[in-house]
């Protein structure tokens, strides 16, 4: 009989500590992988910053290039959430499969932008193609790159510019610093990274040649999907932040 009550009470210890795990709620993930366009830097380490301290995740970014950054999320390197500086990458890795969500997040325009020592040599665009005017235009892989080869080619002024054309930086924030230094005479960036780098745009490109300027983001599928969401909403809400370095939120 003592045996019997003492398998009786052993049954039921188990069962209760197997109850209490069942309620036990999941454990939230401590870190937040984050593919960010290289050109949303500085806004986006502050929203990381308040997000960290806020909530006590470790947020983990990797600037870089968007098609760069597309190409490491499709080879397969971890990642939760993904910016991108053209909303074609998202709808890339959407075909692909990637993506739980999406949304349309920024918007900007290209500008113009030169170097102190060049200001009275390029006052507009079609400067680029003049005598010894040294120009950058950033790789294609980053968006800022190809919307100035768009733009250029609709322009008239991408062949007449090749043998001015003397760096493909693959950032654009280099390219940025490539003119804040005076390592080259002008180039093409967004508005808001000449902003943040307090230079003063000579002239700014219109959507009717670079098409739309839509920066997005993406919840990648099979990551911390749920803290994904929840960073990716946290960034809406603190869009000022953007705003605040020349970004527009987007209007459809």
């Amino acid at each position: 009989m003592r045996r019997l009550l003492a398998l009786l009470l052993l049954g039921g210890i188990i069962m209760t500590l197997l109850a209490g795990c069942k309620q036990q709620p999941q454990a939230q993930p401590k870190e937040l992988r984050i593919f960010a366009a290289a050109g949303l830097k500085k806004p986006m380490d502050e929203v990381i910053a308040r997000f960290e301290q806020e909530k006590g995740v470790k947020v983990i970014p990797n600037y870089g290039p968007s098609g760069g950054l597309w190409a490491q999320i499709k080879e397969g390197q971890p990642c939760d959430l993904f910016y991108s500086a053209d909303w074609m990458y998202i709808e890339m890795a959407q075909k692909e499969g990637k993506i739980a969500e999406a949304k349309k997040f920024l918007q900007d325009e290209l500008a113009l932008v030169v170097a102190p020592s060049a200001k009275d040599k390029v006052k507009s665009v079609a400067d680029l193609a003049k005598p010894g005017v040294t120009v950058a235009v950033c790789d294609p892989r980053a968006p800022v790159g190809d919307y100035s080869e768009k733009a250029l080619k609709k322009l008239g002024l991408w062949d007449k510019i090749q043998s001015n054309l003397k760096a493909r930086p693959p950032t654009v924030n280099q390219a940025a610093i490539m003119v804040k230094e005076d390592q080259i005479d002008a180039t093409l960036i967004f508005q808001s990274v000449a902003q943040a780098y307090g230079l003063k745009p000579v002239e700014l490109i219109g959507p009717q040649y670079t098409g739309e300027i839509i920066f997005g983001v993406g919840v990648i599928k099979g990551g911390h999907e749920a803290l994904a969401r929840e960073f990716m909403n946290y960034a809406f809400q603190h869009v000022d932040i953007f705003t605040k370095y020349g970004w527009k939120p987007y209007a459809p």
